[in-house]
């Protein structure tokens, strides 16, 4: 009987929605035209600005330095711009600390002259060890050094005889190569995400559900005014089973919505939510049932319709930009990182960023689905007790 009860709490909940088929609109006609339009805003994350920056301080000025600046081809794994100033190792330093730059070279005066004369030179080299393209940078740099090395001990070994071509091509094409290959995963991978739609797709997802459901505070309020909940409670309805039905019902409807956003922007903007279904479908989980125990919560402390239309939007308009939902958390200060990655908002996208940018599973992004799921307890936890202390 109670499970009854239930099932028809939540079934007049989902009925209600969707006699006005103008809530069609806006469960997935608006955040759509959202990812979709603001996704074409930010374009692509590599293609306009160009892959991470590796900045050259070339002090030295000499067909030397110029050669061992030739050897760092980054592809596209970063991009090497000379300065145009000379520059000096603490900018150098500075602008990775900065986080400006992924990786920076700082080549001093003299280091042709040193080399004429068979001494020692150093190159100054700064970079982000948590960042692919700046240990790719590395990597390069180390080889550059290397080959310069062996250049210099073949023309002290053939004196005047030393083939240029020669050494080319056997560095080119080695008698002895190393083939390997990499087969675990790195604990700090660089974020790699292709394309705006990327984070506007799951972010207006995230944020269009949390908005539908805090709108949903205002039916929670008018039937307590109206005498609903009243008429359920002498019916035999207890108040958990009340707040069960007031609960579910918009939590199933939040997951109706976000598995049709979700698989709209997959299909319209080809975007791929990683390998890990498990994750996609616990955050799911997880983010609804924050936002439906948050709606309930706020409906608590509601008196009036008008009144709760002001708060929802309002939580919603103050959740969604500070938890990266409107702009990457990624390009805020790291104070406004911090303050982000407390809120569920923040929580959500940080999960969604991993899964298509590094393809974490659920282990990987353990942290934040922690987070989440203790939002989830104490909402629920609240929403409860004041549901329970209103109706009884």
């Amino acid at each position: 009987m109670r499970l009854n009860v239930l099932i028809a709490l939540i079934d007049v909940h989902i009925r209600k929605v969707l006699a006005d088929k103008s809530n069609l609109f806006w469960l997935f006609g608006m955040p759509m035209m959202f990812s979709i339009l603001m996704g074409m805003m930010f374009g692509s994350f590599d293609g306009g600005s160009g892959p991470p920056e590796v900045r050259v301080y070339d002090a030295d000025r000499s067909e030397a330095s110029r050669d061992l600046i030739a050897q760092l081809d980054g592809g596209e794994a970063y991009a090497v711009a000379v300065s145009d100033t000379v520059g000096s190792e603490e900018m150098a330093r500075t602008l990775v600390n900065d986080g400006r730059r992924t990786a920076t070279l700082y080549i001093p005066a003299g280091l042709a002259d040193s080399l004429s004369i068979g001494g020692t030179a150093r190159l100054f080299f700064f970079h982000d060890a948590d960042r692919f393209s700046a240990q790719s940078a590395r990597t390069d740099m180390e080889m550059a050094i290397f080959r310069l090395e062996a250049e210099r001990a073949g023309r002290r070994a053939a004196a005047i005889d030393f083939d240029q071509a020669r050494f080319d091509s056997l560095w080119s094409e080695p008698r002895l190569t190393l083939e390997s290959e990499f087969l675990g995963r790195r604990e700090q991978v660089e974020l790699k995400l292709d394309k705006g739609a990327q984070h506007t797709g799951p972010a207006y997802a995230l944020m269009f559900v949390m908005m539908f459901m805090l709108m949903s505070v205002r039916d929670v309020v008018s039937e307590r005014r109206n005498g609903t909940l009243t008429r359920l409670r002498l019916g035999a309805a207890s108040p958990g089973l009340l707040a069960g039905g007031m609960l579910l019902g918009p939590w199933v409807m939040g997951l109706v919505q976000m598995t049709v956003l979700l698989v709209l922007n997959a299909v319209v903007m080809g975007i791929d939510y990683g390998d890990s279904l498990a994750s996609l479908v616990l955050l799911m989980l997880l983010f609804t049932g924050v936002a439906t125990s948050l709606a309930l919560v706020l409906a608590t402390f509601c008196r009036t319709p008008g009144q709760a239309d002001g708060v929802g939007m309002t939580a919603s308009l103050t959740m969604a930009p500070l938890g990266g939902l409107w702009w990457p958390l990624e390009v805020v200060p790291s104070f406004m990182q911090k303050i982000g990655l407390v809120l569920p908002t923040g929580q959500g996208i940080t999960i969604f960023h991993d899964m298509i940018g590094r393809g974490y599973g659920v282990v990987e992004n353990g942290a934040n689905f922690l987070g989440l799921g203790i939002w989830l307890v104490v909402l629920l936890g609240i929403a409860t007790l004041r549901f329970r202390r209103l109706i009884d």
